[in-house]
């Protein structure tokens, strides 16, 4: 499931760790009553649910944090280059994968 930080129940989450609630830059994977993950370690996590091709990307755990989430930081930068400009908005069948759309 998913929602935006922007969101109450986004706020919500970023409050409740202590975490940023006006920056909306980043990445977090939340597993209820286990784990967040934040930036590069959310993105190999989803990666390696994904499974299949994304597999690979485990591979980009041996790297430090910090210089895989300097990666992250400079292509959050520059996705606008780097992928379609247009903004989607969810159809009905994505609206049920948000927790709050």
């Amino acid at each position: 499931m998913f929602a935006s930080l922007q969101s109450d129940f986004g706020q919500q989450f970023l409050s409740e760790r202590g975490l940023e609630t006006k920056e909306f830059n980043t990445m977090y994977l939340w597993k209820p009553g286990r784990y967040y993950q934040i930036k590069s370690r959310a993105v190999l996590e989803i990666a390696n649910l994904l499974g299949g091709f994304y597999k690979i990307s485990v591979v980009g755990k041996i790297l430090p944090k910090f210089l895989s989430d300097k990666i992250y930081d400079t292509i959050s930068r520059n996705r606008m280059k780097l992928a379609n400009q247009k903004c989607y908005l969810p159809d009905q069948h994505q609206k049920k994968k948000f927790i709050q759309v």
